[in-house]
Order: C-alpha cells, then structure tokens, then sequence
C-alpha cells in the first residue's frame, strides 16, 4: 500500500515538472502559454495589452525660422589708387629742376620736371626761318602768276607759261604749310621739356635726379619720373565666389574694416564687376569705392569687405542636425498631418555652422525633426515628444 502510495505522489511531481516546464518554453518561444485542466491541455485567452499594435517612435521637432531679407557675405579685399600713373618725358635732354619728393600732394597742371634741351630750340629756330624763306618764295611766285595773267591774253606769254607760273605759287604755299606744321611740331617737342601731374594726386614713388640725363619716349615701363596715384576716392578689389555672383551686383553696399584699425568701419559700394568667372579660381573680380578724402587709408592695405546683399528668394533657418542624405541628395524628414513622416529634398543656402540656410523644401510652418532616425520610413507614424518653437 505504501508503495502504490509513493508511485502516485511520484506520478503527480513528474506532471507538474511537465507542465512546468512547458510554460517555461512557450514563454521563451513567444507563444500563448497553455495550461493542464483535468488531464487536458488548454490554451490561456490572450490579453488586451498583449493585441496591442508596438509603441511609435519618439521624435523631437523643430520650427524653421524665417531667414531675413538680407544676408552678409565677408571676403578679404586690398585697397588700390582709384588712379595711377608713371609720368615719364617724351623729349631728350638734362633734368635742370625737379619738384616734389615722395608722399607729396600734387595738382593737376604742377610742374613736375624741367628738362633743358638746347638742341630743340637750335631747331625751332630753324624752322622759324624756313617758313620765312618759304613765305617770300610764295609772295614772288605769285607776283609772277598776277603779272603772266595779265601778258597771256596779249599772246605776250604762252598759255604753258601761266601754267607753270600757277603751279609755282600752289607749290609754294604747299611748302608754307609744311614748313608750318615742322614748327609746330617742333613747340609741341618744346613744351614736353616741362613734365606736368595728368591729375591730382599723391606721389608714391620717384626715379629722378637733377642733372640725369633722360632719353624721350624710352618704350621702357620701368624707367619713369615720378609714380602719382590718386587715392580719394580709393578702390576696393574683391574676388567673389560662384556661388555669390550673380547676387553682387552695381550698387551692393559693403562696409570695411581692417586689422589695423579696430572698431572702426568704412562705407563703400559696388561700382563695377568684370561678369566673367576665372577658371582657375572660380570667382569674379569686383571692385568698390570708398571715400578717404582724408587719405586716413593708404593703397595696398588689406582688409575684410562685408557685402550686404539681398536675397532673390526666401529662405529659413534650421539646425545643421537636420539634414540626412538618401540617393545622392540632401533631405529632411518632416512630420507631417497625423504625425507621418515624410522626406523632402531641399536646397542648401548658406552653411552658418549650428545653423544652415534652406531656400527651397521647407516653409516656416514645417515641423522638422531633429537627428532624425536612419531607421525611419516614408508614411511611418510617429510620436512627437517635445516639439521645440
């Protein structure tokens, strides 16, 4: 009796380690776990918490906001003469005077250099009496041609004879005019013995002494008098990029400012651009006007030139953590009417660091997520936990 006894109570273990152990596998497997009742295996009603459809995904968002109207655009720039020139003779001779030295201000029509040329004159001279010369031989051949006019009719001349007579007095006056323009020639040389500043100016650099002995129109570019450069108003020259040309144009305002003069500003506009684009460089040259009727500024200074330019569209601002790359382009993922997100391309305008300019795919009533997933989809619904203004 004992025996059978213990036989059951064995039994009775053995199914319960069964039964165990099967809620222990079905657990690990993910099915409905079943359960004994009355010798039979049953299965347990799932419940509602178990139907459920898997939690959406937690995004966070942000609202793009509204770029201004304008935007600034620094590139370095060099001041430079808005007018220079290298002031050499056209006529050979001895520098006997030379006026003004290095840093000097000069006028327009202010006598540079004198240059004492003897020969010149010898030949002006020469000239002068030549015209002379020629003059009285014109006076004589017309006295002849009157008096032949007069014996032609009379058959006291031949016809032949006028005729030769005639062409005395138009050779003569032929002569007259040139003997003339010798003489003016040779004034013109005479009044280049004195150099003269084309305009107002500063001098920045000389090459002259007197006494040196110069040699007119030379052909020679380094070999000059005096460098003048006018600097009020001074140039600005600016290389833009590619990517900005089109938007700098004649009359974009800019202001200056330069290392050596903290806290200090100056004006200047666009006055001209060369609308070609280098190939090597990919920019464009431009230059600006700036007034430094002081001369507080001097030419060759490099400074940085803030352009302020207008934008030919709108544009928002959104953080940089917002971007993602799908197929070769640029997108952000947008939540959308019943929080489904959505993936639209957009155009990249400035990149400000924490912040990039987007000019085409946004508008400022988007909800943008920030560091949006890899793993989410097109359509997929998702739970927007802390939406940022």
């Amino acid at each position: 009796m004992s025996v059978l006894r213990f036989s059951g109570l064995v039994l009775l273990a053995a199914t319960a380690i069964a039964v165990d152990r099967q809620f222990d596998v079905v657990g690990q497997l993910g099915t409905i776990p079943a359960v004994l009742i009355n010798g039979t295996m049953a299965t347990a009603r799932p419940s509602p918490t178990e139907l459920a459809a898997p939690p959406l995904r937690k995004v966070r968002v942000v609202v793009p906001k509204a770029a201004s109207a304008r935007f600034a655009v620094t590139l370095p720039g060099r001041t430079v003469p808005v007018e220079q020139a290298r002031i050499s003779g056209r006529a050979a001779g001895v520098v006997v005077e030379r006026r003004g030295e290095i840093g000097d201000r000069v006028k327009a029509g202010d006598i540079l250099v004198v240059i004492d040329a003897p020969e010149i004159r010898q030949q002006l001279d020469r000239a002068n009496a030549a015209v002379e010369q020629v003059k009285a031989r014109l006076t004589l051949a017309k006295v002849t041609h009157d008096r032949a006019k007069e014996l032609a009719p009379k058959r006291v001349l031949t016809e032949q004879t006028l005729d030769e007579r005639l062409a005395n007095v138009q050779t003569a006056q032929a002569d007259l005019d040139a003997a003339n323009a010798e003489v003016r020639r040779l004034q013109e040389v005479q009044g280049f013995l004195t150099v003269r500043a084309p305009f107002e100016g500063t001098i920045i650099s000389r090459q002259v002494e007197r006494g040196d002995r110069v040699v007119g129109d030379s052909g020679q570019a380094d070999t000059y008098f005096y460098n003048i450069a006018r600097l009020d108003p001074l140039r600005v020259e600016i290389d833009v990029p590619q990517s900005f040309a089109l938007k700098v144009k004649t009359g974009t305002p800019a202001k200056l400012t330069f290392a050596e003069m903290p806290g200090k500003a100056f004006e200047a506009k666009v006055v001209r651009t060369t609308q070609q684009i280098d190939t090597a460089s990919s920019t464009m040259r431009a230059e600006l006007i700036m007034d430094n009727r002081d001369l507080l500024l001097p030419a060759g200074l490099n400074g940085q030139v803030v352009l302020d330019i207008e934008r030919d569209s709108a544009c928002v601002l959104v953080p940089g953590n917002v971007l993602v790359i799908r197929q070769g382009g640029q997108f952000v993922a947008v939540a959308g009417t019943e929080n489904k997100i959505s993936f639209r391309p957009v155009k990249i305008g400035r990149d400000l660091g924490n912040e990039v300019e987007i000019c085409s795919g946004l508008s400022s009533s988007d909800r943008v997520i920030l560091s949006p997933n890899a793993l989410l989809k097109s359509g997929e619904a998702v739970e927007v936990v802390q939406p940022v203004g």
